[in-house]
């Protein structure tokens, strides 16, 4: 193969990576925008009923110990044993530093798993990466600390 044609391929396929390297790139912040506009844009308006008025509220369960302790939700919670989380749960061996965090977004709340080692759970299921839609009554496992969501 003549000696100009290795160089010929050679140029092309190094501008061939270029360009897939530019459109990662390129994918990458159009996704970190996204996240963005989604996180600073005012939720749809929604119809409150009179029990809907009243804002949820985390109620420990779990261990016997610090049951009966309620955290209020906001518009985002987190929990972990980080002492800057609004859930602190610094006595439970379990947890992640900053483990999940509950959200809200069009009048409902959500709960995430923030890559904890040991999971979290929502109703005996495990939250994986996408939030899970969060009601009266439900029950999350952090760690080993069991919270009830109340009114």
């Amino acid at each position: 193969m003549p000696h100009a044609l290795l160089h010929v391929l050679r140029y092309f396929l190094l501008g061939v990576l270029w360009l897939f390297f530019i459109y990662a790139v390129r994918m990458v912040v159009v996704e970190i925008r996204r996240s963005r506009a989604e996180r600073l844009a005012p939720p749809p308006a929604a119809t409150y009923g009179a029990d809907q008025s009243i804002p949820l509220k985390l109620t420990v369960v779990d261990p016997p110990q610090r049951r009966g302790r309620t955290f209020d939700l906001g518009e985002e919670v987190t929990l972990g044993r980080s002492a800057g989380c609004a859930v602190p749960l610094e006595d439970d061996t379990f947890t992640s530093s900053v483990h999940a965090r509950v959200f809200q977004r069009g009048g409902e709340y959500f709960l995430e798993d923030l890559g904890s080692t040991n999971g979290t759970w929502l109703n005996e299921e495990r939250v994986n990466g996408t939030p899970m839609r969060l009601q009266r009554g439900d029950r999350m496992k952090v760690g080993s600390t069991t919270l009830e969501v109340t009114r």
